[in-house]
């Protein structure tokens, strides 16, 4: 394991960010936390050609910022892939995914990592979006704004698992397990934002890798952020074409859904143990829905399964990999 400087990690992706960036940096440099906590930020230019780097670095040493400020260049278009290389490149305890246009209270940081210090449990951590624009909002945006990433994420503070992902804004894990993660073979399938193209699901996709993993997700109401939504989004062209990324996504995702029911069936039955023969499950005991579960199967094109041997060695992998350190 890496040597750790720093307490927090904040990891900015970005991708011709340079409209944005001026008060997400400012919001990022007003932080407010305990003497004792240091933290570091990461900016990760996703092949950007905008000169966001640049401006970037402008920005924050205007603010003569005692905060570590680096930039690395990700040449893969992709958010999943930013954010890996974000992940590599972290040097703190806590890591908080920040996008482009998130503006996170002055208390985020600091409420994180006391959280995430005193969770143990707890895999993923996210919070709750206020959405602000330079116009005004169009009538049907409140009732669709989830899909923006804005609201709340449950009713109260608490766990999440049955929901079954965090928003990537603002979406806060340890360095050290999602490190883990990765190195246990878990990889994106999803490849997030790439350019102007509106794929989703990475940050749902991580989401899924520690809940194989036995790691709660939870909601923390006092997590607050703003959300810039810049005019063009707000559109209803704009959000069909959001809206197809998520469906797109979704066959991806309901793979790791899948995986995550066979796996509580067999925590919770002591009659199931199924193992995996070229990604075909074979179960020794009969239950409820076992029909319907061989024909899903058995109507599975195999790269399925090639797929679901491989998400599960690598949660086996995670595991040892975690007991091995114990």
């Amino acid at each position: 394991m890496k040597f750790v400087n720093y307490d927090i990690t904040v990891v900015l992706c970005c991708y011709n960010s340079f409209n944005r960036l001026q008060p997400t940096l400012e919001h990022l440099h007003r932080q407010k936390l305990d003497s004792n906590i240091s933290w570091e930020l990461i900016l990760i230019d996703n092949n950007s050609n905008d000169k966001t780097s640049e401006f970037a670095q402008k920005t924050w040493n205007s603010f003569n910022s005692n905060v570590s400020f680096k930039i690395f260049v990700e040449p893969l278009s992709g958010l999943s892939n930013a954010r890996k290389k974000g992940v590599n490149s972290a040097k703190g305890e806590v890591l908080i995914f920040c996008d482009d246009d998130n503006w996170l209270d002055e208390h985020y940081l600091q409420i994180a990592y006391d959280f995430m210090k005193e969770h143990p449990s707890v895999g993923v951590l996210g919070g709750k979006g206020e959405a602000v624009s330079s116009i005004e909002f169009p009538d049907w945006f409140t009732s669709y704004q989830a899909s923006y990433a804005l609201g709340v994420q449950n009713i109260e503070t608490g766990k999440i698992n049955s929901r079954g992902y965090v928003w990537g804004s603002g979406m806060v894990v340890r360095t050290r397990e999602i490190l883990n993660l990765y190195n246990s073979g878990f990889s994106s399938l999803l490849s997030g934002r790439k350019g102007a193209n509106l794929n989703a699901g990475d940050d749902s996709e991580i989401c899924k890798w520690f809940l194989l993993v036995e790691k709660d997700l939870f909601f923390n109401e006092q997590l607050l952020f703003k959300h810039y939504i810049e005019p063009f989004r707000l559109t209803v062209e704009y959000y069909k074409k959001l809206n197809k990324g998520f469906q797109l996504s979704g066959t991806i995702i309901n793979q790791y859904d899948f995986i995550l029911f066979l796996l509580k069936k067999r925590k919770k039955s002591s009659f199931l143990n199924f193992i995996s023969l070229f990604g075909v499950f074979l179960f020794e005991r009969n239950l409820t829905n076992i029909k319907v579960l061989l024909e899903f199967l058995n109507f599975t094109p195999f790269v399925f399964h090639e797929q679901t041997k491989k998400i599960l060695k690598s949660r086996e992998s995670f595991i040892n990999n975690t007991n091995a350190l114990s």
